[in-house]
């Protein structure tokens, strides 16, 4: 049985992420409505568009068949559950941490194998931890 959890949404974050979405639509726009804009430009103002935009919509985390899944627009991977050795509440900007699918600077970080780690946010915290425990009771919540 799957359970979803989107990723929680800081306000600073989401409002640059959006400004900075609408600043390269209106300068597409602009550069278009003069014309003789070379399509390279074009291209990658619209795939770095796109990319943001598919960040914003779409990060979430999936507990299916003993993995988490993670996911934020093309960044996806998984976690066997039963490998995750401790779970960490964090709040901050400085998140010490590579791998971050999450929209938010209040969230987990989740420590499995030996040396991996990955920040994640979701939305419900408690229900996900208890999903997660339900699989790992192993699991150290600090």
């Amino acid at each position: 049985m799957k359970k979803r959890f989107l990723s929680t949404k800081n306000t600073f974050t989401i409002a640059i992420l959006w400004g900075l979405v609408l600043f390269l639509i209106t300068m597409l726009v602009l550069n278009l409505t003069k014309g003789n804009i070379p399509v390279a430009p074009i291209i990658i103002i619209s795939l770095v568009t796109a990319f943001i935009l598919w960040v914003l919509l779409d990060t979430r985390y999936v507990i299916k068949n003993n993995f988490l899944l993670y996911r934020s627009g093309p960044i996806r991977g998984r976690v066997d559950i039963t490998k995750i050795k401790s779970i960490k509440r964090f709040s901050g900007l400085n998140v010490p941490v590579m791998l971050k699918p999450a929209l938010d600077t209040k969230g987990f970080i989740v420590t499995y194998n030996q040396f991996d780690d990955l920040f994640i946010s979701p939305k419900m915290s408690d229900i996900f931890i208890e999903e997660i425990k339900k699989i790992n009771p192993k699991i150290e919540v600090i």
